[in-house]
């Protein structure tokens, strides 16, 4: 738990990318909206892959145009 709040700024995006997915599951089913399951699972999956990642995961997507420096 300690570890995962020193990446927060991954958790953060995972947290939303998974509410994403959840959102787009129920309005789905229940407002009828066409929305793949493909579509669901893939956003669903990034989710989970931000979640897990450190923050540095940010620095190697942007190629380093920025560093995330932990604090000392």
């Amino acid at each position: 738990m300690k570890e995962r709040l020193q990446n927060w700024l991954t958790t953060s995006i995972g947290a939303v990318l998974m509410l994403t997915a959840i959102t787009m599951y129920v309005l789905s089913k229940v407002k009828g909206y066409e929305v793949s399951l493909v579509e669901t699972a893939s956003v669903a999956v990034l989710g989970w892959v931000f979640l897990t990642a450190r923050d540095t995961l940010l620095e190697g997507i942007f190629m380093n145009l920025f560093k995330i420096k932990k604090p000392e």
